[in-house]
């Protein structure tokens, strides 16, 4: 096993009866990056998570985390896992509950109270460091269950959707102090969440998984690239007739006009391509309003991947 990978999992099956959760999933995640897990509900995430965490064992193939067999104690000692809904001691103030997490997590005790002050405080929950939980919002647990995961300062966090409950300023300085996180400890960040355009800002790489299966693995601009190249966008004042006239020429593979009035074409020759245009702008007498490489972002990729397009 590589050693810059700090997730990796061959052939990872997991089935229940006869159902089949996980089927067969290759991951790997390179140590340090931010690595995003998406896909529909039901898809097999929360398992494959579970697996890793060591809460559950997989019925075939191998996982392991920086080399160590997953579920062992070399394993969970360098990671930290902050579910999409945490449970608490409800009877607990918020620092006695990190403290005795931290020393779970075998951090001394006179390190325990220092580290959980300053991340409370980080986590602007430095107010209620003697607040029961009981009482917290859905916004504020989830930040206590990101506190509790970093407590013992792991090499690895696992996030399942670290940000549902928070309301858009709460999600967006989230994102930003995993990305602090990121960048200043090299933690490796895995990280499940259903709000694409938050991930798009904050993943080095994405694994699309459906009904068990990878549907696809890469680094985010390798996935992008692979769903914009030879693709381009045109807006002209006569869209019909300028796309009748590519298509009778043969340099455009597909062309379709989308309901904001663009043409989308793909094409295997850029140059080719681009000259066509300017002449049949020009033939037809068409005004050019725009046009250009056509863009995607992470939800873009997402939809073409599980087919929900239909293009």
């Amino acid at each position: 096993m590589s050693s810059a990978l700090m997730i990796e999992t061959r052939g990872l099956t997991k089935s229940f009866g006869k159902f089949v959760a996980v089927d067969n999933v290759d991951l790997k995640v390179v140590s340090g990056s931010i690595h995003g897990f998406i896909g529909p509900n039901g898809a097999g995430k929360t398992t494959a998570i579970k697996v890793l965490i060591g809460a559950i064992n997989c019925t075939s193939g191998q996982s392991f985390i920086k080399g160590h067999p997953v579920g062992s104690v070399a394993s969970r000692q360098l990671l930290g896992y902050a579910p999409e809904r945490a449970s608490f001691y409800g009877n607990m103030n918020t620092i006695d509950y990190l403290v005795y997490m931290a020393r779970i997590c075998g951090v001394e005790k006179n390190d325990a109270r220092g580290r959980a002050e300053i991340l409370l405080d980080w986590l602007d929950l430095g107010n209620f460091k003697r607040t029961n939980v009981a009482g917290f919002s859905a916004g504020m647990r989830q930040r206590l269950a990101l506190a509790q995961a970093l407590i013992h300062q792991p090499e690895l966090i696992i996030l399942d959707e670290p940000t549902a409950n928070m309301d858009p300023t709460g999600r967006m300085q989230i994102i930003d102090k995993l990305k602090q996180i990121s960048k200043q400890q090299n933690t490796t960040i895995f990280i499940s969440s259903h709000i694409l355009s938050e991930l798009e800002q904050l993943v080095d790489s994405v694994t699309m998984i459906d009904h068990g299966r990878i549907a696809a693995e890469d680094s985010l601009d390798q996935l992008k690239k692979g769903f914009t190249q030879h693709h381009y966008l045109l807006k002209t004042s006569l869209n019909d007739s300028v796309l009748q006239d590519l298509k009778q020429g043969h340099v455009v593979k597909q062309g379709w006009i989308d309901q904001e009035g663009y043409l989308h074409l793909v094409s295997s020759n850029d140059d080719l391509l681009k000259e066509a245009v300017v002449k049949s702008v020009f033939r037809n007498g068409a005004l050019l309003d725009y046009f250009g490489e056509e863009k995607v972002s992470l939800e873009d990729v997402y939809r073409k991947t599980m087919k929900m397009d239909g293009k």
